[in-house]
């Protein structure tokens, strides 16, 4: 499960496939859902044998229910930690979420390099720690990831 604004983008993504080994990346996103413009354009940004399967917040619930409890190698990309929470609190359990991406905007703050926060993301972020979950920083996946845990008293 990984949180980053831009979903699929350059080398970035193709680096996290070959590292994590997925066949396939799911992206759940209500809004991209219903566009079928950008579904193809996110199609064309995967890698070369890569499928792309995209979802609403619903629609990922039941999917990625299923495929993850038989060890699915899938890379499930979503926006915010919004929809990361919507799954998870649906049912779609998993032990380690990465931060990629969120953008500067009006309420967010600089919380690490190009990740950005508003304190609702935050506390977000911080009761997927109290459920057990590890929460780790890491645009690209050559870079040491921080642990989300390591700073969140300073936030």
């Amino acid at each position: 499960m990984r949180i980053d604004d831009r979903l699929i983008h350059g080398q970035v993504i193709a680096n996290w496939i070959k590292v994590l080994r997925s066949d396939r990346i799911v992206i759940v996103d209500d809004s991209l859902a219903t566009d079928p413009f950008m579904q193809g354009v996110m199609r064309l940004a995967a890698p070369p044998g890569i499928t792309v399967e995209v979802c609403t917040v619903q629609e990922g619930l039941v999917t990625l229910g299923k495929s993850f409890s038989q060890g699915d190698k899938a890379l499930v990309l979503v926006r915010s930690p919004q929809v990361a929470e919507r799954l998870y609190q649906g049912g779609v359990k998993f032990k380690t979420l990465n931060v990629g991406g969120i953008g500067a905007a009006p309420g967010r703050r600089s919380v690490f390099k190009n990740i950005s926060m508003s304190d609702e993301e935050i506390a977000i972020l911080k009761h997927f720690l109290v459920e057990g979950v590890e929460v780790i920083l890491q645009t690209v996946p050559d870079e040491r990831g921080v642990a989300f845990a390591s700073l969140a008293d300073k936030l």
